[in-house]
């Protein structure tokens, strides 16, 4: 299974893996029973796109896809911000947001879509929403979006900043231990003198 994503610097990455840890820790003084899958903090990143399973035949040219030059440039982004997934009804994921870089993350996603098109990946259709996704609910335990968001509304996330200067194309493979991340591909951003 093959997926595009941003990783995060060391900063960002103990901020993100601060929340869920902070979180985790407010889930069981309420007394919820390891409700939330929580993502080792060493795979947490922010996914551009989710390719799937994807043919060995098909997996090299998807990497010389990667491998060009982007016309994007290195912007910063920040994290801010927790909820869940779905919106309504029963929650799935939980995830922190951006409130730096969401423009230029849409743009990248978008020169993403298209330099796939060649390769067999038709541009998605479903709105683009940059976020980290810190875990996934349990389907077996009882737990509502309402319950989950006055527990998160009462969670201040830690909040970082850092520069994305590459785009990262990972393999993803599942064992009974996990699933477990390989990079196949990456690439720099364009330069950029608006970082900082």
């Amino acid at each position: 299974r093959l997926f595009a994503a941003i990783d995060l610097d060391e900063t960002a990455r103990s901020a993100a893996a601060g929340s869920t840890d902070a979180f985790a820790r407010r889930l069981t003084r309420a007394g919820a029973r390891s409700p939330v899958r929580w993502v080792p903090p060493e795979q947490l990143h922010v996914t551009l796109r989710f390719l799937g399973e994807v043919a060995a035949g098909q997996v090299e040219s998807v990497r010389r896809a990667f491998s060009v030059p982007w016309n994007t440039g290195v912007f910063n982004a920040g994290l801010a911000g927790i909820d869940v997934f779905p919106f309504s009804g029963a929650p799935r994921v939980i995830w922190l947001g951006l409130d730096e870089g969401r423009e230029p993350l849409v743009a990248l996603k978008s020169e993403l879509d298209h330099r796939l098109v060649p390769v067999g990946f038709e541009p998605e259709t479903r709105p683009f929403r940059a976020h980290l996704t810190l875990g996934r609910v349990n389907r077996q335990v009882a737990v509502s979006g309402a319950e989950l968001r006055v527990m998160l509304s009462a969670h201040r996330p830690e909040t970082a900043r850092w520069v994305v200067d590459r785009v990262t194309l990972y393999a993803s493979r599942l064992s009974s231990r996990g699933a477990t991340h390989h990079v196949v591909e990456s690439t720099r951003l364009a330069p950029s003198r608006e970082t900082s």
